[in-house]
Protein backbone atom coordinates (compact mmCIF):
# COMPACT_ATOMS: atom_id res chain seq x y z
CA UNK A 1 0.00 0.00 0.00
CA UNK A 2 2.40 2.37 -1.21
CA UNK A 3 0.97 6.10 -1.80
CA UNK A 4 3.01 8.10 -4.34
CA UNK A 5 3.57 11.74 -3.59
CA UNK A 6 4.44 14.51 -5.83
CA UNK A 7 6.02 17.95 -3.95
CA UNK A 8 5.42 20.88 -6.01
CA UNK A 9 7.10 21.59 -9.59
CA UNK A 10 9.97 23.67 -8.33
CA UNK A 11 11.63 20.67 -5.92
CA UNK A 12 12.12 17.92 -8.70
CA UNK A 13 11.49 15.09 -6.17
CA UNK A 14 9.63 12.39 -5.20
CA UNK A 15 8.13 10.68 -2.02
CA UNK A 16 7.13 7.26 -1.47
CA UNK A 17 5.60 6.75 1.79
CA UNK A 18 5.87 3.03 2.61
CA UNK A 19 4.59 1.68 6.09
CA UNK A 20 7.56 2.18 8.69
CA UNK A 21 9.75 4.04 5.61
CA UNK A 22 9.55 7.34 3.84
CA UNK A 23 11.84 7.60 0.85
CA UNK A 24 12.65 10.86 -1.08
CA UNK A 25 14.10 10.81 -4.63
CA UNK A 26 15.86 13.88 -5.65
CA UNK A 27 16.56 13.97 -9.11
CA UNK A 28 20.62 14.19 -9.90
CA UNK A 29 22.65 17.85 -9.81
CA UNK A 30 25.09 16.94 -13.16
CA UNK A 31 27.56 19.23 -14.74
CA UNK A 32 27.09 19.16 -18.67
CA UNK A 33 30.50 20.61 -20.31
CA UNK A 34 29.42 22.60 -22.91
CA UNK A 35 31.20 22.90 -26.47
CA UNK A 36 34.03 25.45 -25.05
CA UNK A 37 34.28 23.49 -22.13
CA UNK A 38 35.57 20.71 -24.17
CA UNK A 39 37.54 22.49 -26.88
CA UNK A 40 39.77 24.23 -23.87
CA UNK A 41 40.72 20.66 -22.39
CA UNK A 42 41.62 19.69 -26.03
CA UNK A 43 43.76 22.89 -27.00
CA UNK A 44 45.13 22.23 -23.14
CA UNK A 45 45.85 18.34 -24.13
CA UNK A 46 47.36 19.75 -27.47
CA UNK A 47 49.60 21.91 -26.01
CA UNK A 48 51.77 19.23 -24.03
CA UNK A 49 51.56 16.60 -26.34
CA UNK A 50 54.73 16.52 -28.69
CA UNK A 51 55.29 17.45 -32.11
CA UNK A 52 55.03 15.25 -35.41
CA UNK A 53 58.35 15.45 -35.66
CA UNK A 54 59.04 14.19 -31.78
CA UNK A 55 56.61 11.70 -32.02
CA UNK A 56 58.80 9.94 -35.06
CA UNK A 57 61.47 9.94 -32.94
CA UNK A 58 60.31 8.12 -30.21
CA UNK A 59 58.53 5.94 -32.21
CA UNK A 60 61.81 5.03 -33.99
CA UNK A 61 63.61 5.09 -30.87
CA UNK A 62 61.01 2.57 -29.65
CA UNK A 63 61.11 0.07 -32.73
CA UNK A 64 64.86 -0.11 -32.69
CA UNK A 65 64.94 -1.00 -28.57
CA UNK A 66 62.18 -3.61 -29.81
CA UNK A 67 64.32 -5.07 -32.53
CA UNK A 68 67.59 -5.27 -30.08
CA UNK A 69 69.20 -2.99 -31.80
CA UNK A 70 69.97 -0.99 -28.77
CA UNK A 71 68.28 -2.35 -24.93
CA UNK A 72 65.16 -0.96 -23.63
CA UNK A 73 67.08 1.08 -20.63
CA UNK A 74 69.04 3.01 -23.36
CA UNK A 75 66.08 3.96 -25.41
CA UNK A 76 64.63 5.41 -22.24
CA UNK A 77 67.35 7.15 -21.51
CA UNK A 78 67.67 8.84 -24.79
CA UNK A 79 64.19 9.57 -25.11
CA UNK A 80 63.97 11.06 -21.38
CA UNK A 81 67.51 12.84 -22.27
CA UNK A 82 65.92 14.48 -25.30
CA UNK A 83 62.81 15.58 -24.02
CA UNK A 84 64.64 17.04 -20.88
CA UNK A 85 67.12 18.73 -23.24
CA UNK A 86 64.11 20.16 -25.15
CA UNK A 87 62.09 21.45 -22.20
CA UNK A 88 64.99 23.20 -21.12
CA UNK A 89 65.48 25.05 -24.21
CA UNK A 90 62.29 25.96 -25.26
CA UNK A 91 62.16 27.77 -21.26
CA UNK A 92 65.46 29.59 -21.90
CA UNK A 93 64.58 30.97 -25.35
CA UNK A 94 61.18 32.61 -23.46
Amino acid sequence: MATKQRKPAGDEGTTVNLPGVTAEFHRPDHYIPTRDDLTGAAETVRGYLPSGQMIAFYGGLGALAVLSVIEWPVAAAIGVGVAVAQRAGSAAST
